[in-house]
């Protein structure tokens, strides 16, 4: 009975008692056991660890007592769930190998290689900085395991034909507003004359085609009646939000409805948009299938993870006043619980 109320006693109970109070009921007390996940125990020591490693390299003032609470919560209960991952792949016959532990290591100690060398191994390093290596290694461990359980989950999330296609032809609609390398005018001048420039057709769709464009020749034809010519090239990644959301509905060669800007006002003529090459129709509904099942993977991950919590014999150490702590099963209390829990986790 003990399985999520246990969790929301203890998430209570490091939320609202003082900071003393915290420490001198986990020392020592129960072999500083903390939780018991199907057997299998969190301990106070453990806990500070983390807690550590996540704070060691904050060069802040010692924070507030209800952060402190806060964190060791959350750290808590994803000690919990990285339990419960774990034994999920032992039941499903699934591994993480040393190799691929050791792959990640090396992985994360590319990015080191400046600061080490023959005296200063790795290991070395993390210690120096007050990171417990073999807690660190446990870490890595933990987190190739809950990526294969994302992908054993991903596998078993089922996508109607229907659903694809209707978010391929989303992904169609998106890609056909979407460019690699846009160039455009920025033409300034007062709200009279740009309403008068908008009608110009020197440099209509149709003249261009058979004349042909002239950078030169659109800059001096439109500051000689006045305006201020800015020529700009952009890629999509770059491109102001208040331009692109004009730009993007336009045709080459023709010109924008007025608009303001700093109490300025300016038109926009588009020279020229580089779309990017349309996929086939498999591949656009791969893709479509794979942006879907990565939608998805969140909530089938939160079923599971309820799932498993409601399966699992999970002890956590009792509150500091038992006696005011309901013990019959409420379900808005389970709602509530979650609710807590997401909060701190983010």
């Amino acid at each position: 009975m003990k399985k999520i109320i246990g969790l929301f006693i203890i998430v209570i109970c490091l939320l609202f008692v003082s900071y003393d109070k915290i420490f001198s009921f986990f020392v020592k007390k129960d072999e500083n056991i903390l939780a018991k996940v199907n057997g299998e125990i969190v301990t106070l020591e453990e806990v500070e660890t983390l807690y550590d490693m996540r704070n060691v390299h904050l060069n802040t003032p010692a924070p507030d007592v209800e952060r402190i609470q806060q964190e060791y919560a959350g750290i808590l209960y994803n000690r919990i769930k990285q339990i419960l991952i774990s034994q999920e792949l032992k039941k499903r016959g699934v591994a993480v190998s040393e190799g691929e532990v050791k792959a990640l290591e090396n992985v994360i100690k590319e990015s080191y290689t400046d600061v080490l060398n023959d005296k200063l191994t790795f290991e070395k390093y993390l210690e120096e900085n007050g990171i417990d290596y073999g807690q660190w290694m446990q870490q890595i461990h933990s987190q190739l395991e809950n990526d294969k359980l994302q992908a054993l989950l991903l596998e078993e999330i089922t996508l109607s034909s229907e659903e694809t296609l209707q978010y391929a032809e989303k992904i169609k609609e998106q890609k056909q507003n979407d460019f690699e390398q846009i160039r455009f005018f920025m033409i300034k001048a007062k709200p009279e004359l740009l309403e008068e420039l908008r009608k110009d057709t020197a440099f209509s769709a149709e003249n261009v085609a058979n004349n042909g464009f002239s950078d030169l020749d659109f800059v001096s034809h439109f500051e000689q009646k006045g305006a201020v010519v800015f020529q700009s090239l952009f890629d999509s990644a770059s491109l102001p939000e208040q331009y692109k959301k004009v730009l993007v509905g336009m045709q080459k060669n023709t010109f924008s409805e007025i608009l303001t800007e700093d109490d300025s006002s300016y038109i926009l003529y588009l020279l020229d948009k580089k779309t990017p090459e349309e996929e086939d129709a498999v591949d656009l509904y791969l893709i479509a299938e794979e942006h879907l099942l990565q939608e998805k993977l969140p909530q089938a991950f939160d079923a599971w993870l309820a799932g498993a919590i409601a399966g699992s014999d999970i002890y956590i150490v009792d509150s500091f006043n038992p006696n005011k702590i309901k013990k019959e099963k409420d379900t808005n209390k389970i709602e509530k619980l979650q609710e807590m829990l997401t909060e701190i986790e983010n």
